[in-house]
């Protein structure tokens, strides 16, 4: 403040010098015009000092408010990408909840069987009776009936039981609602036992038979990940790719497009 005050008193200053040459010009002898040009040399000196001084000054003012802006700039970016990264954790978490809500469904759905019976008094033994033929002996012709007792086995880990109950169910009821749902159970059985082969035989069959069903993209996931565990992976990427492309922007796409940067990298 005070240098611009300072400043302000030179620039006044010089027209008053040039006023004092213009009214003296007539009396004034040649030393005297010499010194009013020498002094008035020395103002604009300084003025020309005062100046450089000012612009340094604005200049240093100038590149610490870039210095700032960038500053702030980065911290901004970083805090951007912080937040897509828990954006991201968010959907993996939504992921993971939704595969193990499938994967809980069947649990659920053994335990309303077992409830079920329970009231109607048909359960008097813990595990199911075979008859002579291999079939579960009072489900035959039921196909709710049969379901919950393969599900409830399922749940219970009896997983021979289990395999053998979806079988009978796929085969007696092939168009029944439950269809696609026992043949998933009954693929997942089949990996459980790591029965490699016969559980992607058995996913694709969802795909086959029911290419309409909310099971086929988890059951094209399934079948991805067994080709991993069988060390397939280009076959892998090609069905994780198909589930990309099929199903974008949903959940199970999401899984895939994960699975394949984690296999791609």
């Amino acid at each position: 403040m005070m240098r611009g005050f300072a400043l302000s008193l030179v620039v006044l200053r010089v027209p008053v010098l040039i006023t004092t040459i213009l009214v003296l010009g007539g009396c004034a002898t040649k030393n005297d015009i010499r010194d009013l040009q020498v002094e008035l040399q020395a103002e604009l000196r300084v003025l020309a000092e005062r100046q450089a001084a000012l612009i340094a000054q604005l200049q240093t003012e100038a590149n610490s408010t870039r210095d700032t802006l960038r500053s702030q700039s980065i911290q901004l970016f970083d805090f951007r990408g912080e937040i897509s990264q828990q954006l991201r954790e968010i959907g993996e978490g939504l992921a993971t909840l939704e595969v193990l809500a499938g994967e809980n469904q069947r649990a659920i759905m053994g335990i309303r069987g077992q409830v079920t019976n329970l009231r109607s008094g048909s359960v008097t033994a813990a595990s199911p009776v075979l008859d002579s033929t291999g079939m579960l002996g009072g489900a035959v012709g039921d196909a709710d009936q049969l379901y919950r007792t393969a599900a409830e086995q399922f749940g219970r880990g009896s997983l021979n039981t289990a395999r053998m109950a979806f079988q009978q169910f796929v085969q007696s009821y092939p168009n029944h609602a439950l269809a696609p749902e026992a043949h998933f159970s009954l693929a997942d059985i089949l990996y459980q036992q790591e029965d490699f082969d016969a559980a992607l035989e058995a996913f694709g069959e969802i795909q086959s038979r029911f290419p309409t069903a909310a099971k086929v993209p988890d059951a094209l996931y399934r079948i991805a990940l067994i080709q991993i565990e069988m060390e397939e992976i280009e076959s892998a990427i090609d069905t994780l790719e198909r589930i990309t492309n099929t199903y974008p922007g949903s959940v199970i796409a999401e899984i895939a497009a994960d699975k394949l940067e984690e296999i791609g990298s």
